[in-house]
């Protein structure tokens, strides 16, 4: 891949904003934003998100937060994170053919506490037609999940398969989502999905949920993300404790 040109981050970024907020990458100052490597270089910062998560998940449970398992917690921030950062990715491949270096990305506080995504700076890498599964695997999957993943079962007892379900299931979403505001994308982002699902770390974790179905339509994964485990919450519907399995191909 070859740099992308003066502004086409920019206008990329603002463009696929007006989709719903997990698409919102916003230019911050950098004394603003966390950079990405401290979610896996910092154990406090890390440990201080996921308590977060779990506070929140506490409320709305109505329950004190030391009964929402630590595990629960846990997988649901790496399910949130991985779609903050999935959902402005695929978007911006998919539509504009350009993707953010991770060294332009850090992480900021949004309007309702969660962590998200802030660009701080402009390089991108222009990704041609076709390209688009490779680079996400290299810029978000390797260069941001796979160390976030290592980070959070360093501190919390939670499955790598579960937590890479957890991403499967985030990949899912962006897809969706991007196929819904923008049709023409529709095609290319379930051929993209489902060549990142076809290898590692993705292979086995999800797929579609009707023989001839595209990620854009349907969607179910085969681990799941823990929420059920939650006082009076369910099943959400891609999870695999509802007895589905992904269609054979």
């Amino acid at each position: 891949m070859d740099g992308a040109e003066p502004g086409a981050l920019r206008r990329a970024l603002a463009d696929i904003a007006r989709i719903n907020p997990f698409f919102e990458v916003p230019a911050l100052p950098a004394g603003q934003v966390r950079p990405l490597a401290d979610l896996w270089r910092d154990p406090d910062y890390l440990d201080a998100q996921v308590a977060a998560v779990r506070a929140r998940l506490a409320e709305r449970a109505r329950i004190a937060p030391q009964r929402v398992e630590a595990r629960v917690a846990a997988s649901l921030f790496f399910q949130g994170a991985a779609a903050r950062l999935l959902s402005p990715a695929v978007a911006s491949v998919l539509c504009h053919g350009v993707l953010a270096d991770p060294d332009s990305l850090g992480w900021r506080t949004d309007a309702f506490g969660s962590l998200a995504p802030a660009r701080t700076g402009e390089r991108a890498d222009a990704v041609a037609p076709g390209g688009g599964a490779a680079a996400l695997h290299r810029h978000v999957l390797t260069a941001v999940l796979d160390p976030m993943a290592g980070a959070v079962r360093a501190r919390v007892p939670v499955a790598s398969r579960l937590l890479w379900g957890d991403a499967a299931s985030a990949l899912a979403g962006a897809v969706q989502a991007l196929a819904a505001a923008r049709p023409g994308a529709a095609e290319a982002a379930s051929r993209t999905g489902a060549e990142l699902l076809a290898g590692p770390p993705l292979a086995g974790l999800g797929g579609p949920a009707e023989p001839g179905a595209g990620m854009a339509e349907s969607f179910v994964r085969t681990t799941c993300c823990l929420y059920y485990r939650l006082p009076g919450f369910g099943k959400c519907g891609d999870c695999a404790l509802h007895g589905r399995r992904p269609a054979a191909t």
